[in-house]
């Protein structure tokens, strides 16, 4: 579907890039050029190398053809001669892969690189600075869900020629919905996925084996298996953090909110794949009664939604809860703490279906984290074959191996036992996956926060949750459409 014009939008936009121009930024140098609709029109096709380097000496270790020419190069996409990419990325903890992966792509291409980190809760603020000031990042972080957004404005670069040059480069990635994520309304790639994010339930086993307790593979044996955990007394069923917004509680919410929906068939509702129903018909209510009768039986202890992400950790590490409901990207983060405080054996499961429904959904999971490269760089060619380099194997390898991340790269062995359940299990990521076709604002933080106050709330009722909800939806769909 079409992409419909924003104007409102788009001034608003317009307005907070020229806001974070005056706040300051992570920006220090590069284009002079700032980013705008028109100016994007023409720098988003890829340049042509007129001085580049040496095809026979850029070649890639991944689709090289038989003459060893990089297949970007033999297209006449060849990096640019002199190519200085500013990078930027929210990963302070991983800068072991940062730095082996720059370290494969500077062997492989003849470009220099020079990196900017920023918190990830300041990502969006930073491209927006650099952008208004005219010192935008080449390649950047982004997640899947600002590429509507960003594409709007003309930020980012379409990598479709690219892709049409390296054919082999593009089947290397998990599965098409990876790489479709990233598409924008038009279908053109506008980006690339580095690693998977989806909501699992970690469980201490040594505690499991100790009290006879067994995984859940339904909704009722996820009931029963929470109602035994409590009546032990002093150990919380799930830690599922609540702070900011909902977090993983809203996550469990919409888990089994996806599983209501799906049995009554309206999973591949045309409105719900484009997140325009405004109109439930109960069963967003119904999800949300599910879970406050959970909240006050006390499964989620006794205020999950003043605990934080790393107190949720802390909680479950020390024996005070059984399970943990976290995002697989926790992992190296629960490794380390498993190791200072008991190293107990730990496993994982989905969240789990109701016996009445023949099959579990993971419909959240997708690989959200990933990048995107300016459309008004100097250097596009050498944008691209940073991509390129950044999702080879070696690197992807090193991701995978040595900072448990599940990466959107086939072909990639496992070495951690966990982390390779969460990789089987991303193989049914993306089914069904919501893929909104206009630019839903602060929508998800709207119905996040619709979840918190009914949660929270002695007097209202599921209905009103659901209606508060619709009417989020309805307004960003007007806001979009205006």
């Amino acid at each position: 579907m079409k992409l419909r014009a924003l104007p409102r939008l788009a001034l608003a936009l317009a307005a907070l890039l020229l806001f974070a121009s005056a706040c300051g930024g992570g920006a220090t140098g590069g284009a002079a050029a700032t980013t705008t609709a028109a100016s994007a029109a023409t720098t988003t096709a890829p340049a042509e190398t007129t001085a580049g380097a040496d095809p026979a000496t850029t070649t890639a270790a991944a689709a090289a053809p038989a003459n060893g020419a990089d297949p970007l190069a033999a297209a006449g996409l060849g990096v640019e001669e002199g190519a200085n990419v500013r990078f930027l990325h929210i990963y302070p903890e991983h800068q072991n892969a940062i730095d082996k992966s720059i370290n494969i792509i500077k062997a492989t291409y003849d470009m220099e690189i020079s990196v900017d980190v920023t918190p990830w809760n300041e990502a969006t603020k930073t491209i927006q600075t650099a952008s208004a000031s005219g010192e935008m990042y080449d390649v950047f972080f982004q997640w899947n869900s600002q590429v509507p957004g960003y594409d709007q404005i003309g930020l980012l670069l379409d990598l479709d020629p690219y892709f049409a040059a390296d054919p082999e480069w593009k089947n290397s990635f998990i599965n098409e919905d990876a790489l479709k994520s990233y598409a924008n309304t038009e279908g053109k790639i506008m980006g690339i996925p580095l690693r998977g994010t989806g909501v699992f339930l970690i469980y201490n086993k040594t505690m499991f084996d100790e009290n006879g307790w067994t995984e859940a593979n339904t909704q009722e044996e996820l009931v029963e298996l929470m109602d035994k955990i409590l009546a032990k007394g002093d150990v919380i069923p799930i830690c599922a953090p609540g702070k900011p917004n909902g977090f993983q509680m809203e996550s469990a919410r919409g888990r089994i909110f996806d599983h209501l929906v799906y049995m009554a068939g309206r999973i591949e509702d045309p409105e719900r794949l484009t997140n325009r129903v405004v109109d439930w018909g109960g069963l967003y209510a119904q999800s949300g009664e599910i879970m406050k009768e959970w909240y006050k039986a006390g499964y989620f202890g006794t205020s999950p939604f003043g605990i934080e992400r790393e107190e949720g950790q802390t909680v479950f590490f020390n024996g005070s809860s059984a399970m943990l409901l976290c995002n697989n990207n926790e992992l190296v983060a629960l490794r380390e703490m498993n190791a200072a405080t008991g190293n107990y054996e730990l496993g994982s499961f989905m969240w789990p279906a109701p016996a009445a429904c023949d099959q579990t959904l993971f419909t959240s999971a997708g690989f959200g984290d990933g990048w995107g490269a300016w459309s008004g760089s100097k250097y596009p060619n050498a944008c691209a074959a940073f991509l390129k380099g950044f999702t080879s194997k070696e690197a992807m390898t090193v991701w995978g191996n040595e900072e448990y991340s599940v990466v959107a790269v086939s072909g990639i062995e496992y070495k951690d036992n966990l982390q390779q359940s969460f990789a089987e299990q991303f193989a049914r990521s993306g089914q069904y996956r919501v893929v909104a076709d206009y630019n839903t604002g602060n929508l998800g933080d709207l119905r996040a926060q619709a979840f918190v106050d009914y949660m929270t709330s002695d007097t209202m009722t599921a209905e009103e949750f659901e209606k508060n909800v619709g009417d989020a939806t309805r307004r960003a769909i007007e806001d979009a459409e205006q």
